[in-house]
């Protein structure tokens, strides 16, 4: 027996089973890649064992190669081991081990490190294995290792990562540290030497993750290192970038959209905000030769750089990933600024009307493109005060987005935005959910209130400008006196008038408040005394003399 053959045949690569063709021959085996018409040659001399299994697409058989690397193929039906057994120790000289396959579902159980793989073993069967040349980083903690995976573009659905417990090992060894170290040995992380940078940049403040970090430019990838941790982002894992001015108009942030997001501890970020004070400068010198630098990024670039820091940053993501850098365009807020201060939920930030989507920042970044967007609509604000109102973005695939309390002056600049890039305003109590998105309904009665209230806002703010103050109350100095000191003063004027300006008759508390105040006149003396004396608690009133006695008579 020459040759054996097998027409459907899988190798899997990075989660992708592409499909193939296998050729035995006596001195070695082919595989043919259909997909990509690739050959895969291994000669006999360099097998060390071969292992037959069981899986998912019908059973497999790997070969494990004398410099530690091995070789899987599936596809293959259980009638075929009978003469692969045959022709392999016949030709090969090795014998067909049956590898059993640990199937009770436990996740607890031993790791083995070899032939380029991780195995998970339990009760010395094996439960899966993972390729270390599909590992793009691994990350440690006190206890847990997390590997992180290459994407597969081919892939529909790719496995990004995996987290293992690891549990304390003797005092002389680190267990999660011996971990970390086997999987790097054979893991194809993205390396590099601090001599081989383009460029660095250190103490960059980064907002989202929080920290200071240093960025680091290499020609495939940047490193964004912080104190505890350390981001090696491919350039392809970028796919957008955004610079945007404050509010304030005295920082400006540049943000970087990743897919996959990156990951710190349990959280997941899929952008990255760097925070600049607009007046801080900086230089930067670039590590390769003008000649290279003119090649590669042509006027993009200089040997030295100087500006600033948000300019230099921006300028260097531009030239070394090709990748647009986007700023607000033609939007301005009722005070002049290119975002609105808004919340998303519990979180304050800013929200950016840009040419071809919306983007909020700070937590959580978001962004919509405006291709994405289903209609627009201005809702009543769950606020007291009723002096801001929601925004909201439905989205075509289903949901919304609701970012609240901006203020109603801002509701017609909004509004004309909206409407200068044919984006559908809802009315906000009547959107039907079902409606076809290019059919108007009903006018928003409730943005037309809005729009009128905030200009009838900045009317009245400047009407108050030009009002008269309002006169102080100057009442008699006397009559002060009485109502101070006199236990039956009134707060009314002595006398009335009618309409014709006569004097009608006082009454009788008019009558005596009149006699208190010509007693308080005479008694003037007496009265300042007691202004000068502290307040103390009230006393019996001493009996009036008797010329006073003789005046009331009168």
């Amino acid at each position: 027996m020459a040759t054996v053959e097998f027409d459907e045949v899988y190798e899997e690569i990075r989660g992708v089973l592409n499909p193939g063709r296998l050729k035995l021959t006596s001195n070695s085996i082919v595989f043919k890649n259909l997909r990509t018409g690739k050959l895969e040659t291994l000669t006999k001399d360099e097998i060390e064992s071969v292992k037959w299994m069981k899986r998912a697409r019908g059973y497999g058989l790997k070969f494990i190669t004398k410099n530690d690397t091995s070789l899987r193929y599936d596809g293959f039906k259980d009638t075929d081991i009978e003469r692969l057994k045959e022709f392999i120790t016949s030709n090969f000289g090795k014998n067909v081990e049956t590898q059993k396959m640990a199937v009770n579902g436990w996740n607890w159980g031993q790791v083995k490190f070899g032939a380029g793989n991780l195995a998970f073993e339990v009760d010395h069967k094996q439960a899966f294995e993972v390729p270390l040349k599909n590992v793009s980083n691994s990350n440690k903690g006190k206890n847990e290792i997390t590997l992180q995976f290459h994407q597969a573009d081919d892939a529909k659905v790719s496995l990004m990562e995996v987290r293992f417990y690891v549990p304390p090992g003797d005092v002389d060894s680190d267990a999660v540290e011996d971990f970390h170290q086997n999987v790097m040995k054979g893991a194809a992380v993205l390396t590099a030497k601090a001599g081989d940078a383009i460029c660095s940049l250190s103490d960059i403040n980064c907002i989202v993750p929080r920290g200071r970090h240093e960025l680091r430019f290499y020609p495939g990838f940047f490193d964004l290192h912080g104190k505890s941790y350390d981001y090696k982002i491919p350039y392809n894992q970028i796919t957008r970038g955004f610079l945007l001015p404050h509010k304030d108009n005295r920082q400006m942030y540049f943000v970087l959209s990743l897919d996959p997001p990156i990951k710190h501890g349990q959280t997941r970020y899929q952008y990255i905000i760097f925070g600049f004070k607009k007046e801080e400068e900086t230089s930067v010198e670039m590590s390769l030769t003008p000649e290279v630098i003119q090649e590669k990024y042509g006027n993009n670039l200089q040997k030295e750089m100087h500006g600033p820091y948000h300019d230099i940053v921006s300028r260097l993501f531009r030239a070394i990933t090709e990748q647009r850098i986007t700023v607000p365009g033609s939007f301005t807020s009722k005070s002049g600024a290119k975002c609105v201060s808004c919340a998303y939920k519990a979180s304050a930030g800013l929200l950016y009307p840009l040419e071809r989507g919306f983007i909020y920042i700070t937590k959580p970044p978001i962004y919509v493109h405006h291709d994405d967007v289903a209609s627009c609509g201005f809702n009543r604000s769950n606020t007291a005060t009723g002096r801001t109102f929601d925004f909201e973005i439905q989205l075509k695939s289903g949901g919304s987005q609701v970012f609240s309390n901006i203020e109603k002056e801002e509701a017609k600049p909004m509004s004309d935005f909206l409407s200068s890039k044919e984006l559908r305003i809802h009315a906000a109590s009547n959107w039907d959910k079902k409606v076809n998105y290019g059919v108007d309904k009903d006018r928003d009665i409730y943005l037309e209130h809005v729009q009128n209230e905030g200009q009838e806002r900045e009317d009245d703010d400047e009407e108050s400008d030009d009002e008269e103050e309002d006169e102080d109350f100057e009442g008699d100095e006397e009559e002060d006196d009485a109502l101070e000191y006199d236990s039956n003063a009134s707060i009314h004027s002595t006398e009335d008038e009618d309409e014709d300006g006569n004097k009608s008759p006082s009454s009788p508390k008019k009558r005596k408040k009149t006699e208190s105040s010509t007693s308080s006149k005479k008694k003037s003396d007496e009265s300042s005394k007691k202004k000068s004396k502290p307040k103390e608690s009230p006393k019996k009133k001493a009996p009036k003399s008797k010329e006073e006695v003789e005046d009331d008579s009168d």
